[in-house]
């Protein structure tokens, strides 16, 4: 294990930070104490190789346990102190739950230094000791699977428990066969008393023995094997298991062939390693790299053997490595990022490995080295990720905010946070229920929420209005907070108020011209009729003509003033389906519809019947004039580019002096017209969000655009 111990403290007070720096490094000379106010920073050095983290519990924006959570989430067993003045059994509860290693109360005595410096060496030492012994476990099981040898587990009966691939191959066995089996199924009776003795020998002395005998195959072929036994215990004396490791040296019994086969193996774990291996001296220069080092590099072994390490490594300034080098003893392990270039010119970041090994009285240095380039890019995908998130955050035009179970704000951000005078984080730390306790919609909101209630609301809160949405956060059915959006709609609720206003205004103006100008009308007409009865003059019909031209002028006027402007329910309408039934409402005179769309648009389906009408009878009205009785044909078609359809015409169309002018109220060419049907199809239009021109058709006639509408994909 590494002598020094990486201790990352985090607090958000610098100076207590920097004082109990001082005061663990003056404890234990193996302390290397670094220093962070803020737990957003600290979880970007976690992963650089940190070996215990003490943290502060009462800290601005992420407290100790949330901090403590952060963690755990990606080092599940990294030592965590809690080091905190806010002592109490909630906190305390609240560590344990979430994974705390050890947790300890600040206080004034200067002595609490000493028992924390004696807590971080206690959590680190068992953690390199875990950590240690799952390494030694793993390669223990990695080479009892891969090792070339046969190798043999029993229990403490000296019963089979499990065997390698090696092993059955040697004694020509399945392995369930020999599971559960004793020794003596492999051993042919000459050689019981012998191999007796040396398994009582094993079992008492509790060490490793080598013996030499003869086995006995599933086939009955008798072969000589050599055995490396050996009782395997923990640092306690307590047996953790019982392994043999033998081969076949029937017709390879000389020692010089035992050693060229364990050189052999030697050389294969070596050469099929999956990382980049090289051996190198002090003075850098590469002695032995392994064929993966060649392969991801682009170098040959020879090439390579000519080079020193900081030809490989661009990160490594030779003076600096030769002074680290110097610092370690046999055995030490370093761990470093490089970056490593490859005989083409491009490089690639590697994690390094690095070991002081005395191999035959020489110093020398172990590389083990793994490409981590996918590893980076996702760093920096995260990384990217986050500034994103971070700037939509505090530019989105809304308020974010989160409270913890006791109404307290843990989270405020956002844009819209300037319309109260805030500024972002403002509020973190401080009661919804102190700030707010003077408007009961906002308690009364947030109270619901904390009850486990999804909120939905308008608020009034500084005399600006707020529509604002509360969901509960839960753990395990519990609710620990809530997390809301506010968005300022003060200025929406104004232009309403002034809707209301004008609407108010529009009904008056309607019942006025509905009341006061239809009553008197329908009463001369009425008048007209009776006067008929009593002469006959040829003035009655001028005035009945013009009687029923102002009731057609009124019943347009009533209808753009109720309906051009409003849409109320939006649905998504077929627009082929549309213009038939229109079609089958207006007065053709001979005319023929033509429909090329496909077209399904969302909108207000009454609105957008008056649209088409509208556009339909004007096309019909005015395709024929003077004395050309030809029939004129309407075609209804999608525009080009699909943002919406058209109307056109092959009659006369419209000239460009009039164009300007066709939708006024009250503007029409046609001496019967009352000028209001294609100003209530350009109400309609905008109601909707769309706009409508008119142009020339391909025919010559007039063609009416409807463009930006909402089309269903």
């Amino acid at each position: 294990m590494d002598a020094s111990i990486r201790v990352l403290h985090v607090d958000d007070d610098p100076e207590f930070a920097a004082m109990v720096s001082t005061f663990l490094e003056r404890e234990d000379g193996r302390f290397e104490v670094e220093t962070t106010t803020s737990a957003s920073e600290a979880l970007d050095r976690i992963d650089d190789g940190v070996d215990c983290v003490v943290s502060d519990y009462d800290m601005p924006g992420t407290d100790g346990i949330e901090f403590l959570e952060a963690v755990r989430e990606t080092h599940d067993d990294l030592p965590f102190i809690l080091f905190t003045g806010k002592g109490s059994e909630e906190v305390a509860s609240d560590a344990i739950s979430a994974g705390v290693t050890d947790y300890l109360e600040k206080g004034s005595d200067t002595s609490r230094y000493a028992v924390l410096a004696n807590r971080i060496g206690n959590v680190v030492d068992q953690y390199r000791s875990r950590r240690e012994l799952e390494a030694s476990r793993e390669r223990l099981s990695l080479f009892f699977e891969q090792s070339p040898l046969g190798v043999v587990e029993w229990d403490e009966h000296f019963e089979i428990v499990r065997v390698n691939d090696a092993a059955t191959d040697i004694l020509g066995y399945d392995e369930d066969e020999l599971v559960g089996e004793s020794w003596e199924r492999i051993v042919p009776e000459a050689e019981t008393e012998a191999v007796e003795r040396v398994v009582e020998a094993l079992l008492a002395d509790r060490g490793g023995y080598r013996s030499v005998n003869e086995n006995v195959r599933a086939d009955g072929e008798r072969i000589v094997c050599e055995w490396h036994n050996r009782v395997v215990t923990d640092a306690d004396g307590d047996t953790v298991g019982i392994f043999s490791q033998f081969q076949d040296i029937t017709e390879r019994r000389e020692r010089k062939e035992r050693l060229q086969r364990s050189t052999a193996r030697l050389e294969a774990l070596f050469e099929n390693s999956p990382d980049m291996i090289n051996v190198h001296d002090t003075d850098g220069n590469i002695i032995e790299p392994n064929p993966q080092l060649c392969e991801k590099t682009g170098y040959d072994a020879a090439t390579l053997t000519d080079m020193k390490v900081w030809d490989l490594d661009q990160r490594i300034d030779p003076e600096e490595a030769r002074a680290v080098w110097e610092e370690m003893d046999v055995g030490d392990r370093r761990r470093l990022e490089g970056v490593y270039g490859r005989r083409d010119g491009s490089t690639f970041p590697v994690e390094v490995h690095l070991r002081r090994l005395d191999l035959e009285g020489e110093k020398r240095f172990v590389v083990i080295s793994r490409d981590i380039s996918e590893r980076k890019a996702r760093e920096e995908d995260l990384e990217a990720t986050k500034e994103r998130l971070d700037t939509v955050v505090s530019n989105v035009p809304v308020v974010l905010f989160a409270l913890d179970a006791e109404g307290v704000f843990t989270l405020s951000e956002g844009k819209g946070l300037s319309t109260l005078d805030l500024e972002s984080g403002e509020v973190v730390g401080s009661s919804v229920f102190d700030l707010y306790g003077d408007q009961p919609d906002v308690i009364d909101a947030v109270e619901r929420a904390l009850d486990g209630e999804e909120v939905s609301t308008i608020q009034e809160v500084e005399n600006r209005f707020y529509e604002t949405a509360y969901q509960p956060v839960f753990d395990d059915g519990t609710v620990t907070g809530a997390i809301g959006v506010a968005i300022d709609i003060t200025e929406r609720r104004r232009r309403e108020r002034e809707l209301r206003r004008q609407n108010d205004r529009l009904e008056d103006f309607v019942g006025v011209v509905s009341h006061d100008l239809q009553t008197p009308l329908n009463v001369a007409a009425g008048r007209v009729e009776l006067a008929r009865e009593e002469c006959e003059s040829g003035h009655l019909d001028g005035v009945a003509g013009a009687l029923d031209r102002m009731d057609e002028l009124i019943s347009d006027l009533l209808r753009l003033a109720r309906e051009g402007e409003r849409v109320n329910e939006i649905d998504s309408v077929t627009l082929a389906d549309a213009v038939e039934d229109c079609w089958r409402n207006v007065e053709t005179a001979g005319a023929s519809l033509v429909v090329e769309t496909s077209l399904t648009i969302r909108g207000d389906p009454g609105r957008l019947q008056h649209l088409l009408a509208n556009l339909l009878q004007n096309a019909v009205e005015h395709g024929v004039t003077g004395t050309d009785d030809r029939s004129v044909t309407v075609t209804v078609g999608t525009l080009d580019d699909g943002t919406g359809f058209y109307v056109a015409d092959d009659g006369p169309g419209i000239p460009e002096s009039n164009r300007g002018r066709v939708f006024e109220s009250g503007f029409s060419t046609a001496a019967d017209g009352t000028g209001f049907g294609l100003a209530i199809a350009e109400e309609v239009a905008e109601a909707h969000g769309w706009s409508i021109g008119v142009t020339e058709s391909a025919a010559g006639g007039a063609r009416f655009e409807i463009t930006a509408v909402d089309v269903v994909e």
